[in-house]
């Protein structure tokens, strides 16, 4: 059997029509995986972003709880040692004031020692403005200079009285330290 030559260019056609439609249709496909693949490359570069950035959220977060968390071990530990500061100066306000309140009748009285009354200018000297209020007049007697060791030093005092707005006090003043030479 034999084509004619008609037939032959109507299958030709046939056939090229039927390749530029597969080439479009390649064309078209490989347009939408470009496309596709362009939007996935933006998704992933987004993604990485936001995950880079959580990352480094993560790590500032756990910076600064590492920071907060020694700053709060710094903090109870000046806490803990103003306590201890504040409890034996608070010990110590209370031994003063007792050898204040257990002295000052005494020496009022003319019956305290010399050891007692150093111990009193010393307990004196160590309050706040270096006085305290006394019920009467302070005898003769006791004003004057007197030894007193602190802490192994030998420190010298002199009580003074005074009239403050109708009230005897005592101050304690500090002569000579060993430091003073």
């Amino acid at each position: 059997m034999m084509y004619s030559q008609q037939e032959y260019d109507m299958v030709r056609r046939q056939t090229m029509q039927i390749e530029a439609e597969k080439r479009a249709l390649l064309r078209w496909a490989l347009i939408v995986v470009t496309v596709l693949f362009a939007a996935s490359l933006v998704l992933s570069g987004l993604m990485y972003q936001r995950y880079s950035s959580a990352d480094n959220t993560i790590q500032e977060a756990q910076t600064r709880a590492t920071n907060a968390e020694t700053e709060l071990q710094t903090v109870k530990k000046d806490l803990a040692d103003k306590n201890a500061i504040l409890e034996r100066n608070s010990a110590t306000a209370a031994k003063q004031n007792a050898v204040i309140q257990n002295i000052v009748p005494k020496m009022l009285s003319r019956t305290a020692s010399e050891a007692e009354l150093a111990e009193l200018a010393n307990a004196i000297y160590n309050q706040n403005g270096h006085v305290v209020q006394v019920p009467g007049i302070p005898p003769n007697e006791v004003l004057r200079s007197f030894r007193f060791r602190v802490d192994g030093r030998p420190h010298k005092y002199t009580i003074v009285p005074g009239l403050l707005d109708g009230k005897w006090v005592i101050y304690s003043v500090l002569v000579k330290n060993q430091e003073d030479r």
